[in-house]
């Protein structure tokens, strides 16, 4: 069977949550009560000496910080420590979308990878590599060579015994392949909260049941986002505010600090109007919150001699909060169920699966937007109740496209798995290969051959898919790209389409959602600023690290560079 084409020519196949137990917080006391507890973690013996260049960096890390909502904020006159840092908007000609500000330049077309989520984007950021090489491919995935699951940000899974790792056990840190921010340059740094802090100096965090409380209650659907200052989320976001002065306060300022606020992103999802309530969370919370780590800055006096980045993982799409947007994992109407179609004994949606239930041939992990497939080579586990070799790849022709066929006639027909008709924007599988090889571009499934990526969208043009061939391949090519998956399914999702027509591989169900190609989801936030420069100044810097349209990767080698910088 010939399924690859390439530049119009077809090649023959040889070229080719038992939910963790999380207690309702009687009364809002008893909330700040327990978050003020937890503490901070020396991940060095010995801090090193202060940087010898005078230079601070403070980085506040916006988890699903959206550009628009951000810039919404600073105008609104409602955000006056955010807009202070930034200085009077500078405009161009009519328009005030370049960027420029006082004290500021704000990247109009900075970039997440894919997928825009949490896990993928923020070790993208902390260490300037991408998914197929730093080893991390979303909020969930499988490696094959361990015959192991990984759920830091449950999505398909309901368990929350990964997410608290996260803090724990540095989960994310165990799983990167590739150095971080914090162990390449060696200075003073402090982490607070961010799942990646590996290398840092200190790290601070929370009590650990706090974070797997909220997400636990938006898991269970239990948590609204509708007064942003009376929140759940803005208890955590305050509460790492709180770490930070505190340590601060007992170990003086670090050269690098990290300033993460997870709750901009749970309160947008938990909001049935998730965007403009982002705008009213980044001004009655973050801002403030922004506030106190600044005026520490001002009283110590090294705020002149400090760079401030704002920064974002990704960004929210609206969707519709029900199941029939949300694909779920059920067994007879979902992605779940399609692959099963095809033949396959598919992985339970569990995060620690008992032996006995060992013998799947294929895995799905969700990220929103995006699934990944993963598929064994089924001639090592045909029989009932055997396990598969996974360190083997799946092969082409007997494994792989069933499946794509499967989700492709759903897709198209309704049929085998109704449900799925008219859900899913994107096919892709690429020829199987085993881990630790580096992996191949992903292709485009259109039914009948894989057509690589950049002819099929010579021939179908997408723009509302930004740089999507190099983001893919950021996705799936490397020596860590097998992590992806030997399927991606895409879903129908930005935001030019009718909120009816969105849809997401999710076991839950949220007013948002991300983890698309999308501009939407992935444009960013990504700000630099500095009280004494003017914002052509901070702009002839950023020109270094991608202009007006970075990737988030850029963050790494933009840091590293300021601190050859000198303010003596």
């Amino acid at each position: 069977m010939r399924i690859v084409r390439h530049m119009n020519k077809r090649l023959p196949l040889a070229f080719t949550i038992a939910l963790a137990a999380v207690m309702l917080l009687p009364s809002c006391a008893f909330v700040r009560k327990e978050l003020k507890t937890g503490g901070e973690e020396r991940l060095v013996k010995k801090a090193p000496p202060p940087h010898a260049s005078g230079v601070h960096v403070l980085i506040f890390a916006m988890d699903g910080a959206c550009p628009a909502q951000f810039m919404d904020a600073v105008r609104s006159g409602h955000a006056p420590h955010l807009a202070g840092i930034l200085g009077k908007e500078q405009k161009a000609g009519k328009e005030q979308e370049s960027g420029m500000f006082e004290h500021a330049y704000a990247a109009p077309h900075a970039l997440a990878i894919l997928p825009s989520s949490t896990i993928a984007d923020w070790s993208a950021i902390f260490t300037g590599s991408v998914p197929g090489y730093d080893g991390i491919p979303g909020d969930e995935w499988f490696e094959r060579d361990k015959m192991k699951f990984f759920a830091p940000v449950p999505v398909s899974v309901h368990e929350l015994a990964d997410n608290a790792k996260v803090v724990t056990d540095d989960l994310v840190g165990r799983q990167l392949e590739v150095k971080t921010l914090y162990e390449k340059l060696r200075v003073r740094s402090y982490v607070s909260l961010n799942s990646v802090h590996r290398g840092a100096t200190i790290f601070t965090i929370i009590a650990p049941n706090a974070m797997t409380g909220m997400i636990g209650d938006l898991i269970k659907g239990t948590l609204e986002g509708a007064n942003p200052e009376k929140s759940l989320s803005a208890s955590i976001d305050r509460s790492s505010t709180d770490k930070v002065i505190q340590t601060i306060e007992a170990h003086g300022i670090a050269d690098l600090q990290t300033v993460y606020f997870p709750g901009i992103d749970i309160f947008t999802h938990a909001s049935k109007d998730p965007l403009a309530s982002q705008t009213r969370y980044l001004e009655q919370v973050t801002d403030p919150a922004v506030g106190e780590v600044i005026a520490e800055y001002q009283k110590k006096g090294v705020l002149d001699q400090t760079y401030i980045i704002f920064i974002s993982d990704h960004a929210h799409v609206p969707t519709l909060d029900d199941e029939r947007h949300t694909l779920g994992t059920g067994e007879k109407d979902s992605p779940y169920a399609a692959v099963r179609r095809a033949g396959f004994r598919v992985r339970k949606p569990i995060l620690l699966l008992p032996n006995t239930d060992d013998d799947y041939q294929a895995v799905i992990a969700y990220q929103g937007f995006m699934a990944n497939i993963y598929l064994a080579d089924r001639s090592t586990c045909e029989a009932e109740h055997a396990r598969c070799d996974w360190s083997k790849p799946a092969r082409l022709e007997e494994d792989v496209i069933p499946v794509l066929k499967s989700l492709y006639r759903s897709n198209k027909r309704g049929r085998p798995v109704a449900r799925l008709k008219g859900t899913i924007d994107l096919i892709f599988a690429r020829l199987p290969i085993s881990p630790g090889r580096n992996a191949l571009p992903f292709m485009v499934w259109d039914g009948e051959y894989l057509v690589p990526l950049p002819e099929y969208l010579a021939q179908h043009p997408r723009p509302d898919l930004i740089d999507f061939a190099q983001r893919m391949n950021w996705l799936g090519v490397g020596p860590h790209g097998d992590r992806a998956g030997d399927i991606v399914l895409l879903s129908k999702a930005c935001a030019d389409l009718p909120i009816q027509d969105r849809y997401a591989f999710a076991g839950i169900d949220h007013y948002s959602w991300h983890g698309s190609a999308c501009e939407q989801d992935g444009h960013i936030p990504f700000i630099l600023a500095q009280p004494k420069m003017s914002g052509r100044e901070l702009k002839s810097i950023m020109d270094d690290f991608g202009g007006d349209s970075p990737s988030e990767r850029e963050l790494t080698p933009l840091v590293t560079s300021l601190f050859s910088e000198s303010f003596r």
